[in-house]
């Protein structure tokens, strides 16, 4: 039998101090494991073959797993484990291992789902969702913007109004590359959830919802995997949002009849 054992438990194997106590055994086997619950996919065959028995996943496969679920949420309630596992392995040195994460991503779509982002929409149907919207979209990012006006402008195809040119946002600096995510993340927080509650929620709250939607369902492909890999970044607010839109509210444009 060949397998590697995952999750929780061997998690509490390489950080049995800093880990939580593990309450059940996670395997990737082909055969059934007593006291298990095994999963097996065909496309483990040239990662997990030779070996004789079961073998702890390394720390730095154990970070690739954890990484290659972020990207669905699912109703068992997995996602903020996953994220938590991976804020705690990054800091004690663990990495994600590129061509292990692309193929457990393929095999997670075939589980989970390919997800549906529809990234070549244009503002009028992009925005045109069931969210009750106060104020343009627009104006919220220019708000929140590190600079005179919001990164995601200088990253559009030209001529468009959402549609952004990937080779642009490859093209800027790590920082601006955050600064930019950063924006949408705080746009969503203010649009969907602190402007509705008239300012009422908690504001860190808000952008931890914003991050994970932002994570699972309005990213996908290379956005969606540079903010995984530095979710030990992204995890909480750089600045106080709420405070830095509310001082530019004169660029805030009320939608009409609001």
């Amino acid at each position: 039998m060949t397998g590697l054992i995952i999750g929780s438990t061997a998690l509490a194997f390489w950080y049995a101090d800093a880990a939580r106590a593990p309450k059940d055994l996670d395997v990737f086997s082909a055969e059934p494991v007593a006291d298990a619950d095994a999963f097996w996919d065909d496309d483990f065959k040239p990662w997990l073959s030779g070996g004789d028995g079961l073998r702890w996943a390394t720390p730095n496969e154990l970070m690739t797993i954890k990484a290659s679920h972020a990207y669905w949420d699912l109703r068992n309630g997995s996602w903020p484990k996953h994220m938590g596992d991976m804020l705690l392995m990054k800091k004690l040195g663990a990495q994600i291992i590129p061509e292990l994460h692309h193929m457990l991503y393929r095999v997670w779509e075939r589980r989970y789902g390919v997800k549906r982002v529809d990234l070549t929409q244009e503002a009028t149907d992009f925005f045109n969702d069931a969210v009750k919207r106060i104020y343009d979209h627009d104006s919220i990012h220019d708000s929140v913007a590190y600079g005179e006006r919001p990164l995601y402008e200088s990253v559009l195809k030209d001529g468009a109004t959402v549609q952004v040119d990937m080779s642009k946002v490859r093209a800027l600096s790590y920082d601006d590359q955050v600064r930019l995510f950063r924006e949408e993340i705080y746009a969503t927080a203010l649009e969907r959830k602190v402007i509705p509650s008239d300012y009422q929620c908690s504001p860190r709250w808000a952008y931890a919802w914003a991050l994970r939607r932002t994570i699972t369902s309005l990213t996908k492909g290379w956005s969606a995997q540079f903010i995984v890999a530095n979710y030990d970044v992204f995890h909480t607010p750089d600045t106080d949002y709420v405070a830095r839109h509310k001082s530019r509210a004169d660029r805030l444009i009320p939608l009409e009849g609001k």
